[in-house]
């Protein structure tokens, strides 16, 4: 094969309008090596991805979206179904999922439809299956035992879990390690010599949520404790449940010496609760969370700042479009299983256990 200057191919291309047919045939490449390379493929070599986008680029050369789509058999589109009240919060990690899953999908040249719901996810999943409009979908929040995962292998739309379900299905999925986040947060505490810890968790049907519960009684376990039978709070991730919980339990007859924390926005209602009660976080009451990455609310920005488990929700939301991305085009055949780590970041809002007055 001889290489041609892509200047040179360049100036051949732009006489007539360029189509991947002739694009490929000029740069003595394959349609298929040039449209993945378009595509931002990783199997392509960087070298001739560049040759290749700078060839079409000065050609003018733009894909017919239409007659590709029948070419190759997919429409080069993912969906991420959602529901609705997820734009509507106030304090949400949803921009930061969505951002990273733009990102990614913008990479590999796919397009990304957002699909809302309101009730029943069950009907918007199996129009997208039957629309054939996108190649797979992702689906956030899973259920304890999640029926969307039995329902999209019985439609064969390929999809991806933000998040894990303890459904027996085979799917790929992308998670925190939740199973470990609130066990090291809950040792901490427990090794500064703190025994009545209250956990504030997210809603009870979630698999995370359960995750984080039955890891906080793992920690207590291992050091041969048990918390009180109240000890987990089951309430939605905002600062208004952080500081309604935070101000209920402090009028508890043993008020606890520190509280976990399952987001930033808990965390936040929290410090606001014990300030109004003229309590120090770090000296009189300790307090800990996991900090998903979100902008806007940064466990370093407390005052005084925040010890937390932290993770990147972002990076989550690209590998979940890279997956399903490969899923689709056949580059992982397997279900793939991704389970992101955290650093556990010691700050000043740890202190020893004080004795109850």
């Amino acid at each position: 094969m001889i290489e041609v200057p892509a200047r040179e191919e360049s100036k051949r291309l732009h006489k007539n309008a360029a189509d991947l047919k002739t694009l490929a045939l000029e740069l003595g490449l394959s349609q298929s090596t040039v449209s993945r390379a378009l595509r931002a493929h990783p199997g392509i070599p960087a070298t001739t991805r560049q040759r290749v986008v700078a060839a079409a680029e000065a050609a003018g050369y733009r894909p017919n979206a239409r007659a590709r789509s029948l070419a190759i058999g997919r429409a080069e589109t993912i969906a991420l179904s959602f529901p609705l009240e997820r734009l509507q919060l106030p304090e949400t990690n949803f921009v930061d999922v969505l951002a990273g899953i733009s990102t990614a999908v913008t990479r590999r040249n796919y397009s990304l439809l957002l699909s809302p719901f309101q009730g029943d996810e069950a009907a918007v999943l199996r129009k997208l299956a039957s629309s054939k409009s996108v190649d797979g979908v992702i689906i956030t929040r899973p259920l304890v035992e999640d029926p969307r995962i039995g329902l999209l292998n019985q439609l064969r739309l390929p999809f991806v879990v933000h998040g894990r379900s303890e459904v027996k299905e085979a799917y790929s999925f992308v998670d925190t390690d939740n199973d470990n986040a609130f066990e090291r947060l809950t040792g901490l505490l427990l090794d500064y010599g703190h025994r009545h810890i209250v956990a504030i968790n997210g809603l009870a049907q979630f698999r995370y949520v359960a995750a984080r519960a039955a890891s906080f009684r793992r920690a207590f376990a291992a050091r041969g404790l048990t918390p009180l039978p109240d000890a987990i709070e089951f309430v939605s991730m905002t600062e208004a449940t952080g500081y309604e919980t935070a101000l209920r339990r402090l009028d508890d007859p043993q008020r606890p010496t520190a509280f976990i924390c399952g987001s930033v926005f808990q965390a936040r209602g929290v410090y606001r609760a014990l300030g109004e009660r003229g309590l120090k976080v770090g000296v009189d009451m300790s307090v800990v969370c996991h900090d998903d990455g979100v902008r806007g609310c940064s466990a370093a920005d407390f005052v005084p700042p925040l010890t937390a488990t932290a993770t990147s929700i972002r990076s989550a939301g690209e590998q979940l479009a890279l997956i399903l991305i490969d899923l689709i085009e056949q580059n992982a055949p397997e279900p793939v299983h991704e389970i992101l780590p955290f650093e556990l970041v010691l700050r000043d809002s740890v202190a020893l256990a004080q004795p109850q007055r």
